[in-house]
């Protein structure tokens, strides 16, 4: 993935709340959920408040695919205190799983301010 990091999966079907990945470089750890949605995606309350804590105490962050209709589809990231509204910080306009990963290192690079 990124030269210097280690992401860790914490994705399990049985656990509920805990983000899917960390990523942990440049002395910082950042937390993400990824989410597929058709045009909606669903997330457990536990989940939710969980990224609320990390990104009070850190930094947190939800990917959402995003299909849209008409075969659309855009990546967006969005902070925990917006996905209600689906206020997004970047929307991509495909998935593009690089761009995701250049915002993610751009984070420890400290280009992105939490």
């Amino acid at each position: 993935m990124l030269p210097g990091f280690v992401a860790l999966r914490h994705e399990d079907v049985r656990t509920c709340g805990i983000p899917d990945l960390s990523l942990t470089g440049l002395n910082k750890t950042t937390w993400w959920e990824f989410k597929y949605g058709h045009p909606d995606f669903s997330s457990h309350g536990i989940q939710e408040l969980i990224m609320l804590r990390l990104a009070a105490a850190g930094f947190a962050r939800y990917v959402l695919w995003m299909e849209v209709g008409n075969g659309v589809e855009t990546t967006l990231i969005v902070h925990p205190k917006k996905l209600k509204d689906l206020e997004w910080e970047v929307a991509i306009p495909r998935f593009d799983h690089k761009a995701v990963v250049s915002y993610m290192k751009a984070v420890h690079e400290r280009t992105i301010r939490p």
